[in-house]
């Protein structure tokens, strides 16, 4: 029947999105009040509900280790990992946190970011790189398992969403993905 409306009207062919080209960025250390100016900028690029950057006297402590993606030449920050040595396991790389504004994910900059944090951990050290997310959160493990994270699945973890992962982690209800990487200096 002429002019009614195709299946493809109702249930589009899926397509992958359009990929741009991500801006011309630089990787640097931020400072302390780097950090403290993206505390506002954190809370939209996250999805978790109340996951707002840590306090800035903890992050006068990691600005040292972490990472920020700015465009260049304006200084729009664009990502920013938040990373640490563990001073109780000097063999193990921390990421607290990493967030992509959203308007530049999937370009590239959250994985420069890790591979940036990863090569400079190793240079100090580190053979192991590990973070942390929550078992329902498949942006998260997708993310890490394509840089080469896995789950451990050590004693006390068990399956929750399919993925193993242990119970209250971070307090009650906070269940964990403890992810890890080996790494070579």
């Amino acid at each position: 029947m002429p002019g009614f409306p195709t299946f493809d009207h109702w249930f589009p062919p899926d397509q992958p999105p359009e990929r741009r080209p991500a801006p011309v960025y630089a990787l640097r250390h931020p400072s302390e009040d780097d950090l403290a100016a993206l505390h506002g900028r954190l809370e939209d690029w996250v999805d978790e509900a109340g996951a707002a950057g840590p306090g800035r006297a903890w992050t006068r402590h990691v600005a040292g280790t972490s990472w920020l993606a700015e465009a260049e030449p304006e200084g729009r920050p664009l990502g920013v990992l938040l990373g640490f040595a563990s001073p109780d396991h000097p063999e193990e790389a921390v990421i607290q946190r990493i967030a992509v504004d959203p308007e530049f994910r999937r370009r590239g900059i959250g994985r420069a970011l890790v591979e940036r944090f990863t090569l400079e951990r190793a240079q100090a050290g580190a053979t192991r790189m590990t973070a942390a997310c929550r078992p329902d959160d498949r942006l998260a493990l997708a993310f890490f398992g394509s840089l080469g994270f896995a789950p451990n699945a050590g004693p006390g973890s068990r399956k929750l969403y399919g993925v193993p992962a242990f119970e209250s982690w971070d307090g009650p209800g906070e269940d964990r993905v403890l992810l890890e990487r080996q790494i070579s200096p």
